[in-house]
């Protein structure tokens, strides 16, 4: 997350090299293998995947605009803002400082290969860093003082986000945050950036009523900062998967956070996500007199790993609640105690999904309807 001098090797020709590259990167990906990453559409929605926070050679990164599309699309990623800072030009000397132009260069390539491409910049000041997306005018903030800077982007119909926010400094909600925050300039802020989860961020989602954004930060390639599934994921619930989807969401706070395996979201959000990605098999528990043992059966179509805890059942039932992995399917072994009343019961019960994080120190809770009949 740091904005930093990258050491690059020393070309005799950076702009020559950078040609080069670009002519290389232009190259469509056909015949390379694309990262499905599943994720389930909730009800009324289009679950997208995003990130909107990557850098390229226009500011301190080391890669051509197309790349971070490449990237994204091997990755799983339905859209990508490549948000270039506005007043940090370390490759000025061979690279225009024009920061408008990553983004008309990858949108091209977004075209061909189905990813959004979503025109942004990093309004940087100091220690304080900003996002601004869907920007007429990238170059329009350079120079500017902060409040003045975001004022611009809001004029400019943005949604602007507040960057990695306990970045060098300790986490606070700072005055010209807060002084921005009050004028409407900010809507929304990064939870998680790399691989750091900002918790003391979280509460500020519903007591400031802020967007949860989760992204890369990327500098580099995304191959030496992320194993495969490793990137953080912005989840945005949009009505289409269109532009005009992600900036409508954005704007409603429909927005998850996911990243190593957990996710942060608003309740009615987390569950759908559940909901869509989980089926029970197997959901009808039969017991006789000398056999107190049956199962569950969770099959889970999507990327994201599911941990359950046992919340609560019938006294007579112990379950031995497990993890359910990515894109796996899992039995779980259920008993039944000595005292368990004969007959056909229907009962439900709940499991906390301790990595789906719907408030801080809360996490959802799902309630499974299971049928059990019990032979005397």
């Amino acid at each position: 997350s740091e904005v930093q001098e990258v050491n690059m090797p020393k070309y005799a020709n950076f702009a020559a090299a950078a040609l080069v590259a670009a002519l290389l990167a232009a190259c469509p990906v056909w015949g390379q293998s694309r990262d499905p990453l599943p994720v389930p559409d909730i009800p009324g929605y289009r679950t997208l995947k995003c990130d909107f926070h990557m850098h390229t050679v226009y500011s301190d990164g080391d890669v051509w605009p197309t790349l971070r599309v490449q990237e994204a699309w091997k990755d799983g990623l339905d859209a990508i803002a490549i948000t270039d800072h506005d007043d940090y030009h370390p490759k000025k000397g061979d690279v225009s400082d024009d920061i408008s132009r990553p983004y008309e260069i990858a949108r091209l390539m977004g075209r061909q290969l189905g990813t959004l491409v979503v025109p942004a910049a990093e309004i940087t000041r100091g220690n304080l860093h900003f996002n601004a997306l869907f920007v007429k005018d990238a170059n329009a903030f350079k120079g500017l003082e902060l409040a003045t800077a975001l004022r611009q982007a809001r004029d400019q119909g943005a949604f602007v986000f507040w960057n990695h926010p306990g970045w060098r400094d300790p986490i606070a909600w700072f005055p010209p945050v807060a002084a921005a925050h009050a004028d409407g300039l900010i809507q929304g802020v990064e939870l998680v950036n790399g691989r750091t989860f900002y918790e003391g961020a979280f509460p500020w989602i519903r007591e400031k009523n802020l967007a949860i954004l989760s992204n890369s930060d990327v500098h580099r390639l995304i191959s030496i900062d992320y194993g495969p599934r490793e990137r953080p994921v912005t989840l945005v619930f949009a009505a289409s998967a269109s532009l005009e989807g992600i900036r409508e969401a954005l704007g409603a706070h429909r927005t998850a956070a996911w990243a190593n395996g957990e996710v942060w979201g608003g309740e009615a959000l987390l569950k759908g996500l559940w909901e869509g990605a989980v089926t029970l098999e197997s959901s009808a528990l039969e017991f006789f007199p000398r056999i107190r043992q049956a199962g569950l059966q969770f099959r889970n179509r999507s990327a994201i790993p599911f941990k359950l805890r046992m919340k609560s059942a019938p006294a007579w039932l112990r379950v031995r609640a497990r993890d359910i992995p990515e894109e796996k399917t899992v039995g779980f072994f259920v008993d039944a105690g000595k005292e368990a009343p004969a007959g056909f019961h229907n009962v439900a019960i709940e499991f906390e999904v301790t990595n789906l994080h719907v408030e801080p120190g809360r996490n959802l809770v799902v309630k499974v309807p299971v049928t059990v009949a019990v032979a005397q």
